[in-house]
């Protein structure tokens, strides 16, 4: 399920590290929905979450502390799994949150307007050129266990197609597909604009990208409304579709 929720703001501009707010608001909004249980639901602890979004702007531009755009308004575009209803509960909670003003920062406050249900693609090959949303790149990260420490790769660090094959593969593994189906996820292409993106004080290496897919339909069109990668519900890794065969 896909959808956008159009937004006007007092002011054209948010903080360079805007992710904190919009999460801010999501967790808002499913606090004041049924009781607060969607927020226990979504965010009691590390389960992964099945959901993705991206900020859609005009002309946007970025300093070291702001994040300022065109206009008096944006919007964000969720994507969602259809297994469990997330966007049927998601879209609840965000009408409950329609036409009030919401603190950003510094006396500067935005107003959900308007709620849209977009087309969502259903993929029937098992090969797909998928680029990353607007505004939502692409985040492979690796885990060291023993420092605790995360490392982030980028379309410039040499080995990138094989990390980012294997994170596809880690996915969707732990979205519980099978062995067999896992093991048929192919990445056939990758290009992509290395970016440095400032997320919770830290800074992040991603990657703009343009990649090609071969794997089962089903694993493919999970990844088309899960988004791909890390960070997924903190607005990174969703993509759209090019092309398929």
């Amino acid at each position: 399920m896909r959808f956008k929720l159009d937004f006007t703001i007092d002011r054209s501009e948010l903080n360079a590290d805007y992710r904190r707010c919009i999460l801010s608001f999501i967790k808002h909004s499913l606090e004041h929905s049924v009781n607060g249980d969607l927020l226990e639901r979504y965010y009691k602890d590390t389960n992964t979450k099945d959901f993705s979004w991206t900020m859609i702007v005009s002309k946007p531009q970025f300093t070291k502390e702001k994040f300022q755009f065109a206009d008096n308004k944006f919007a964000l575009i969720f994507s969602t799994d259809d297994r469990k209803q997330t966007g049927m509960y998601l879209m609840l909670a965000f009408l409950n949150q329609k036409n009030k003003r919401y603190p950003a920062e510094e006396e500067n406050y935005f107003t959900l307007k308007n709620i849209v249900q977009l087309d969502q693609k259903t993929i029937k090959g098992t090969t797909v050129r998928f680029v990353s949303m607007p505004g939502s790149s692409l985040v492979v990260r690796e885990h060291n266990r023993e420092t605790n420490k995360d490392i982030y790769y980028s379309c410039e660090d040499e080995g990138y197609a094989d990390k980012l094959e294997q994170a596809l593969k880690t996915q969707a593994e732990m979205a519980g597909f099978p062995e067999t189906s896992v093991d048929s996820i192919r990445l056939d292409e990758v290009t992509g604009r290395k970016v440095v993106v400032k997320h919770y004080g830290i800074y992040l290496d991603a990657t703009i990208a343009d990649f090609t897919v071969s794997g089962e339909n089903r694993i493919l069109q999970y990844f088309y409304q899960n988004a791909v990668c890390s960070r997924r519900s903190s607005g990174f890794g969703m993509i759209d579709i090019v092309e398929e065969g």
